[in-house]
């Protein structure tokens, strides 16, 4: 890494594979800002801009559109060049009615894959943890950073607490309403979200919980197939059906 124009870079040569990146975007690529997503396995809202959308051609014209307030993440605007995209996170082009999900892709890792305005307005978030605060409430803390507040009326008896460790919520965002809660569960419908087998969906067949690290897996059914992965590569996005419309090709 090192610093061009006053921005913290990466060289074009280092940065990771699903960023697609081709050879006329030069020598430095713009570095995403710290998230909660992993630094390795996001997308700078630069890159997206001009690189993956190619509304623009050059830094310059991109970073204009970002300061201006062209662009919302989940709902907000974004003016934060570096602003990291992961894993469910929603972009929305208001002015050119496009509207897009960030979603794990076999080939290039992520994918923008474009939805409704209507499917725009929520999305899934995956449970990290879970941790008592001041009250007995009880903190759901999410895969992209965010935290929901459960409020319960008796800790010692928290009847509120439905939530586990890897059940996923569907939201409203920016609000944060809770639409619907999606069991981590054996015949639920699931995702790959890292590993050799990304980007595969299927029906959860069995979950095997082990002893020591990534020694719990998970067996994923797709056309009439099993694929083992492991326990933290697997989200849920659906029961019967998906809550989320996803590629074609899946």
């Amino acid at each position: 890494m090192t610093r061009h124009g006053g921005q913290k870079v990466l060289k074009r040569l280092n940065t990771p594979g699903f960023l697609q990146i081709q050879r006329k975007h030069g020598k430095f690529f713009v570095k995403p800002s710290p998230g909660p997503h992993p630094n390795r396995f996001c997308l700078p809202l630069l890159h997206v801009v001009r690189d993956l959308l190619k509304i623009v051609d050059s830094y310059r014209e991109a970073k204009k559109l970002i300061g201006q307030g062209f662009f919302k993440v989940d709902g907000r605007f974004i003016r934060n060049i570096k602003f990291p995209l992961g894993l469910m996170d929603v972009l929305s082009i208001e002015r050119m009615d496009k509207y897009y999900r960030i979603l794990p892709d076999s080939h290039y890792g992520l994918i923008l894959h474009e939805i409704s305005k209507e499917e725009s307005n929520f999305k899934l978030c995956r449970i990290s943890n879970k941790t008592t605060v001041k009250g007995g409430h009880v903190q759901l803390n999410l895969h992209d950073g965010r935290n929901i507040l459960i409020k319960v009326e008796d800790s010692r008896n928290p009847k509120e607490d439905i939530y586990k460790r890897m059940d996923v919520l569907k939201i409203t965002v920016p609000e944060q309403e809770i639409l619907k809660l999606l069991k981590f569960k054996e015949g639920n419908l699931a995702i790959i979200v890292s590993g050799k087998n990304i980007g595969q969906m299927g029906k959860i067949i069995v979950i095997s919980k082990r002893f020591g690290p990534n020694a719990s897996t998970v067996s994923i059914q797709r056309d009439g197939e099993l694929t083992e992965t492991l326990y933290d590569y697997t989200f849920v996005i659906g029961e019967n059906q998906p809550e989320i419309s996803l590629p074609t090709h899946e």
